[in-house]
């Protein structure tokens, strides 16, 4: 019996997609480029960086995409239709990579377990970031040299650039940017909670506007604080006729039930105890979102809905849009700051909800 182990359909320890021996098999289809993306965290991060891969397939049309990424971020990556194979990192994952060889390899990451990785891989062509002698980060192509410097460099990362995240990994990877968006597949059994919600709760038929409480396990600092969000509800429910509902997890559950018992209005309080892709289903069914620079805020954007993202101390110029919705940065003197802790948070307070109802406005009145 033919064996065709240079097929991309090829498994070896089953039988392929199609159920058939490879002897003339009609779905025998070459590798052709083959493509190492190590992308592991943080999850909005990954989200983000699928913007990559419509530039990917522009450049090699016939491509075979392998992404290596942490296990919590894999079901954002799960049906993507650029995406051929998704590796979770692990330790009995690695010897793989000893023996498979690439034609392309794009390093995304500056965690030491990933650079070191990147650093062993067999690839005709390698962009973005690998591991030195000494241990320490270091570039495979001169095009990753203005990434390299955004790490290093408080002035330029803070004040001086100008790029979206998605203009940075384009021109490391050598590719003309077209300001491709995310590419994320939410299937319909992912929405199903949600919309089970929607019916249970006898949801009426008007804009629904969903705010995220939460901001993530690292950054403490991007969250807004609680009194804003009832004050926004009060307004809201004051002026306009929308559903609100409450969006977060387990982190959130104390903050939200404070927002529910102190508020004067009906909220829909969506739960804290959703999987990834079910939050992601609720944000679905969502006009807009009201949000911190968070994972909920790259959720919005790929699913293309408006959002209103509220910035304290990270850059409000690298996240990209896509002209569906609006930044709000106070812009104090000490931010952005990159910092976990912080004891009066004014980058975030200076953010008042009068600002945030009136972006609501403007950008519900414009379809």
């Amino acid at each position: 019996m033919e064996i065709k182990n240079n097929c991309r359909f090829f498994r070896g320890d089953k039988p392929c997609k199609f159920k058939k021996t490879c002897e003339n098999c009609p779905h025998f289809t070459e590798f052709g480029t083959r493509i190492l993306i190590i992308k592991c965290g943080a999850m909005g991060d990954v989200l983000r960086t699928t913007t990559l891969l419509s530039g990917l397939k522009r450049k090699y049309p016939s491509s075979h995409v392998t992404w290596v990424v942490d296990p919590e971020s894999e079901e954002l990556l799960k049906n993507n239709k650029y995406i051929d194979r998704v590796i979770p990192y692990s330790i009995e994952e690695l010897p793989r990579f000893l023996v498979e060889k690439y034609d392309v390899l794009i390093s995304l990451d500056k965690e030491t377990k990933s650079i070191a990785l990147a650093s062993e891989i067999n690839a005709e062509k390698k962009f973005g970031f690998g591991m030195n002698e000494h241990g320490n980060l270091t570039i495979f192509n001169e095009a990753s040299k203005y990434a390299f410097r955004l790490g290093v460099d408080d002035e330029l990362k803070f004040y001086r650039n100008k790029k979206t995240y998605q203009e940075i990994i384009y021109e490391i990877c050598e590719i003309k940017y077209e300001r491709d968006d995310y590419v994320f597949t939410l299937k319909e059994e992912n929405k199903q909670k949600a919309k089970n919600f929607f019916l249970n709760n006898k949801v009426p038929s008007k804009k629904c506007i969903g705010l995220n409480t939460g901001a993530g396990t690292k950054f403490e600092t991007k969250r807004w604080p609680k009194e804003n969000f009832l004050s926004l509800i009060e307004l809201l429910k004051g002026n306009l006729d929308v559903n609100i509902f409450l969006l977060g997890g387990q982190r959130e559950r104390e903050i939200n039930n404070w927002i529910i018992k102190n508020s004067s209005y009906e909220i829909y309080d969506t739960g804290t105890d959703n999987t990834l892709l079910e939050f992601a289903g609720f944000i679905s069914l969502m006009d807009l979102v009201v949000t911190s620079d968070s994972l909920a805020m790259h959720l919005a954007i790929a699913l293309k809905k408006k959002v209103i993202v509220l910035f304290g101390p990270t850059c409000p110029q690298e996240i990209e849009l896509y002209s569906r919705g609006r930044k709000l940065f106070a812009g104090v003197e000490c931010s952005p700051c990159y910092k976990k802790t912080c004891e009066d948070l004014k980058c975030m307070k200076e953010i008042t909800p009068e600002e945030v109802f009136s972006e609501i406005k403007g950008l519900l009145k414009n379809g």
